[in-house]
């Protein structure tokens, strides 16, 4: 293995260690406050959580591939700062729009509270994008696992304490928010102390614009992939009762032991990706395959790991809680799209594409709330995550076809990758080839 895959191997299981830590204490805190709130009262807050989630879609306009690929043109520090703040900003923005949802809902004076909790504790959090997405790049993110791992396993201590002393839902949004500042903090002590920053920074107006530009076409890919994963809960609490949304969210929150390779993969091959779609194409292709058949393979182990550990972890909730596994079985299946196309939208936007990420979520957010519609109406929860699995599948897998050479070149890369030959290439050669001109 060459020194540069050590350090791709390195930040991947760095990230995953992150993800591993962060969600056994998941799965201990979910339990624990899932019980003693009850489903009710647990699916009120997670209400809350859905709404703030698709209010911060407004966030990705501000894309964390687009920042990445200005690192090798603009000055760093000046990327870093101009990212966070116009983060900062939409996420304001998201705030007020929250303000006025709550005096329209009119749902209720807890549940107005924990909303602005959230809603600030969004804000704070995008605080820190800018700092993250720098270490990210430069395949660094022991520093991000630091930060995140610290204030996850004391929010997770506040969050036991709370139930101990019989605290309000409120006191969990709360420590939420006190675990963003920790982590906010955490983050930029170590970015000051790495980097050392002059601090001469300014808002470049040019620069901010042509993010967005670029960022439009892969925001509205996300808003609407975070409609159609978030948008089933909302129209559970609207078409049924939140007591429907705490035992759906059980499985929502409980499927990330099954994605948790997911990001890290992602996120520390990119880079590497960008360089030889830069330079070698052949190559670039090549890795692609690789890489996607290497991250299927792994959704394969995952789920199988899941049918083993998760059956356990349903058992210490309660009763009430019952439907939650079914559904999770249900969702599961979705899965598989997302690690197989996990490397789909780094793609597009590295070939100037990003419209074909737009347009096929544009249709699959339509499609997806239809289908919640007939689906909750139907079969209740099964439904709603029986619409999840199909929309995955149209938007990450079937929709390529319709999008001329590119998406159809896409698909075939995708249906190789479940070729298993494709990963066991990968991991015997053990580095990853070196960029060279195009002419080559």
């Amino acid at each position: 293995m060459n020194g540069e895959a050590k350090k791709i191997v390195s930040n991947t299981l760095w990230m995953i260690f992150d993800k591993v830590f962060i969600l056994v204490l998941n799965l201990l805190v979910t339990v624990r406050i899932a019980n003693y709130f009850g489903s009710s009262e647990y699916g009120n807050y997670q209400y809350a959580v859905s709404i703030v989630a698709i209010l911060e879609i407004i966030v990705t306009f501000v894309d964390a591939r687009v920042v990445k690929k200005r690192y090798v043109t603009v000055d760093s520090d000046l990327l870093v700062f101009n990212a966070t703040i116009c983060r900062a900003i939409f996420s304001a923005i998201a705030f007020l729009v929250g303000i006025i949802y709550i005096i329209i809902a009119n749902r209720g004076e807890q549940f107005s509270i924990v909303l602005i909790v959230l809603l600030f504790n969004a804000i704070i959090s995008n605080l820190r994008f800018g700092m993250t997405n720098r270490f990210e790049y430069l395949l660094k993110s022991k520093k991000t696992v630091i930060a995140a791992d610290i204030s996850s396993a004391l929010s997770s201590v506040l969050q036991l304490i709370a139930v101990s002393f019989e605290c309000s839902i409120v006191a969990i949004s709360i420590i939420a928010l006190i675990s963003s500042v920790v982590n906010l903090t955490i983050i930029t002590i170590q970015y000051r102390v790495e980097f050392k920053s002059e601090g001469k920074n300014h808002f470049d107006k040019q620069l901010v614009a042509e993010m967005i530009k670029e960022s439009l076409p892969l925001a509205i890919a996300a808003s609407c992939a975070t409609l159609y994963t978030r948008c089933d809960s909302v129209m559970l609490g609207a078409l049924m009762t939140t007591a429907e949304v705490g035992i759906y969210s059980i499985s929502v929150k409980l499927i990330s032991v099954v994605q948790i390779a997911l990001a890290p993969i992602r996120e520390s091959v990119y880079p590497k990706l960008i360089q030889l779609h830069s330079n070698n194409l052949k190559e670039y292709e090549k890795m692609y395959v690789q890489i996607s058949s290497l991250m299927t393979w792994i959704y394969i182990v995952g789920v199988l790991f899941s049918y083993v550990v998760l059956p356990f972890a349903f058992t210490l909730l309660n009763e009430e809680y019952a439907e939650a596994y079914p559904v999770f079985q249900i969702h599961v299946l979705g899965t598989f799209f997302m690690y197989n196309a996990a490397l789909r939208a780094g793609h597009f936007t590295l070939i100037n594409r990003g419209k074909i990420l737009t347009y096929s979520q544009i249709v699959s957010v339509i499609a997806n709330i239809i289908l919640n519609y007939v689906g909750i109406t139907m079969f209740g929860m099964y439904g709603a995550a029986i619409a999840t699995v199909l929309t995955q599948a149209i938007s990450l897998f079937f929709s390529n076809l319709f999008f001329g050479k590119d998406g159809r070149e896409v698909f075939w890369w995708q249906v190789k990758a479940l070729n298993p030959m494709y990963a066991i290439q990968l991991l015997k050669s053990g580095s990853f080839p070196k960029a060279r001109s195009k002419k080559q």
